[in-house]
């Protein structure tokens, strides 16, 4: 063995030995340094071995059976540094919301609650001021709550509030009531519309989303 150690001795510091006869003795030698090891054997050929250091899978956030990609934009879940927590009072008794479709009229419309969001492309002049002031007197007058963000080239947002404003807000963004001046809607995509939230709504007041 002592003899063989002055053998080896020019294959430890060479990682990848360039003859088929040197990458025999090579393999011999890592075998004989790993016999003692209790580790699985490694693929040289292939990847390195990490071992006890290697990371889990990657594996995407399963919700209700559906695996979540990506997550959507929302100020109202943002993540606060640990630093900066919040005070989140006691949970107050949720009121009782009537399901039955048959008590619902016309009359008792504004009482029932929801929700959707939009999308928007096009071109908003001004790097979207103009668009954003107007976006946002509508939403403000018709008593919606929630967020807008608005760029050059494109807006979102998410609007609470009863059925009859939510119906009229989502009427003027699909006949792209914007004035010359403020810009052109190219196209408008609503999702994630729902109706019959429990009050209090989650957002308490319309803001728009700076960066």
């Amino acid at each position: 063995w002592f003899g063989l150690s002055s053998y080896f001795a020019p294959f430890e510091t060479d990682s990848r030995p360039s003859t088929a006869a040197n990458m025999t003795v090579w393999r011999k030698l890592t075998k004989m340094k790993r016999q003692v090891s209790i580790t699985r054997k490694p693929n040289t050929i292939w990847r390195e071995e990490l071992g006890l250091m290697k990371m889990p899978k990657q594996l995407p956030f399963i919700r209700k059976g559906w695996p979540i990609f990506s997550t959507e934009y929302d100020p109202a879940k943002t993540k606060l540094p640990k630093t900066y927590k919040s005070y989140n009072p006691p949970e107050q008794p949720k009121p009782m919301v009537n399901r039955n479709p048959d008590a619902y009229s016309p009359e008792t419309f504004p009482e029932l609650l929801g929700k959707f969001k939009f999308e928007a492309q096009g071109r908003f002049y001004q790097k979207g001021d103009k668009a954003e002031k107007e976006v946002f007197d509508t939403a403000f007058n018709l008593h919606l709550v929630g967020w807008l963000k608005i760029r050059s080239t494109s807006m979102m947002g998410h609007v609470q509030g009863d059925t009859f404003t939510l119906s009229y807000f989502k009427r003027w963004l699909e006949e792209k009531h914007l004035s010359p001046e403020a810009g052109v809607i190219d196209w408008v995509r609503l999702w994630d519309q729902n109706v019959g939230l429990e009050s209090p709504l989650e957002y308490k007041q319309m803001e728009c989303i700076k960066d």
